[in-house]
């Protein structure tokens, strides 16, 4: 007998897909709904450990930062279809369904899309576990071999980076070359900046400051990378630590150009919903949200998600609102050392005890773990 109930799939299982299909699986009754997530990875891949894993071989992160999904679902409700969504029909009130890259359709009743972002560098693993093995691996030799490392992009990627580096060898030389005055960007306040350009200083990291890098310099062959303000580099292996793209191409040419800002994001309403497809909401990453796209954010868009489709199965007007948060940041500065900025009362700020315990030591290895219904790792 064909399966009569309805389809709540949700398109990734990252950040902000794993968290919601969690929540979602705890509530929703399996006698009248399957839950599905469809992922290009068949495991959960925590991206914050990727740039240690491509660096360092000492405590084995690039095994540990790739956990399995099989505790995900609240006893088991719920199912991991390996695929990849190429596009979005929407059939109005019952829902529409998504075709993957193998011509396979599935059907929704609701859509949760949760695709993430697309990223440049040692941060773009593969999709299979053996390949992103040899990814990491591929990766720090070349990190080993070099001795003279350009890193494109002075935000958080870029200075874990460096201190990574740093940490494997402090003798290697390490330059950040970043488009403004200081290093993040405006969403932290300039002390806090400050700050992090000086311990980056300490390790003996250079930093090119208001200036930019060829678009290509990761890329191309040329050993001699010529900056916009006409300074010559030769680095031996150069990096793009610029920031991610959102994931949504196949969101536009499904959807519609309109559904996108003139960035890239999903325009969404408070409740997480495309504002002219209310089955079909969006979280995490692609979200236009005016706030950082930081996976510690995305615990707290998977209740509402989850809150919301519930109400839209029930025949409800969802309610529950989203009201953004707090800025923070935890950057790690090598696995002893870090800076971190929490935006309540004055703007809190720490160093490399609060850093270390907080992340830089074992990179939240357990806290996401458990997040995922796994028993924590030491």
């Amino acid at each position: 007998m064909p399966d009569a109930r309805q389809n709540i799939v949700v398109v990734g299982g990252g950040g902000a897909g794993a968290p919601t299909a969690r929540q979602l699986s705890a509530k929703l009754d399996p006698s009248k709904y399957n839950l599905i997530v469809i992922t290009a990875r068949p495991y959960f891949a925590h991206l914050v450990g990727s740039i240690r894993a491509s660096v360092t071989s000492e405590g084995n992160f690039a095994e540990q930062i790739l956990m399995p999904y099989d505790k995900l679902f609240i006893k088991g409700n719920g199912k991991i279809v390996v695929g990849q969504v190429t596009s979005v029909t929407d059939q109005g009130s019952e829902g529409g369904y998504v075709t993957l890259a193998s011509g396979e359709k599935v059907d929704y009743s609701v859509l949760i899309l949760t695709p993430g972002s697309i990223w440049d560098g040692p941060v773009a693993i593969p999709n299979t576990k053996p390949e992103t093995l040899k990814w990491f691996g591929d990766w720090r030799t070349q990190f080993e071999k070099a001795n003279d490392i350009l890193l494109v992009g002075g935000g958080s990627v870029g200075v874990e980076f460096a201190g990574e580096i740093k940490d494997l060898s402090p003798t290697k030389k390490v330059t950040i070359i970043h488009s403004q005055k200081q290093l993040l960007n405006g969403a932290y306040p300039d002390k806090f900046r400050k700050d992090v350009e000086r311990r980056l200083q300490l390790r003996g990291v250079h930093l090119i400051l208001g200036d930019y890098a060829p678009e290509d310099a990761a890329t191309n062959p040329e050993k001699t990378v010529t900056t916009r303000n006409g300074k010559e580099l030769h680095p031996d292996l150069v990096i793009s630590c610029r920031g991610p793209r959102p994931n949504t191409s196949f969101i536009a040419s499904s959807l519609g150009a309109e559904t996108l800002n003139a960035s890239g994001f999903v325009k969404i309403a408070p409740t997480f919903q495309l504002k002219s497809h209310p089955r079909i909401f969006a979280a995490g990453d692609i979200t236009d949200l005016k706030e950082q796209k930081q996976v510690g954010k995305y615990r707290w868009h998977a209740p509402v998600v989850a809150a919301n489709v519930l109400s839209v199965l029930e025949g409800k007007t969802p309610s529950k609102f989203y009201k953004g948060s707090t800025e923070m940041i935890v950057i790690t500065i090598g696995k002893n050392g870090g800076a971190a900025y929490f935006g309540f009362l004055w703007g809190l700020m720490f160093g490399d005890w609060i850093s270390s315990l907080l992340k830089s030591k074992n990179l939240m290895i357990g806290i996401v773990r458990s997040a995922l219904g796994l028993e924590a790792s030491d």
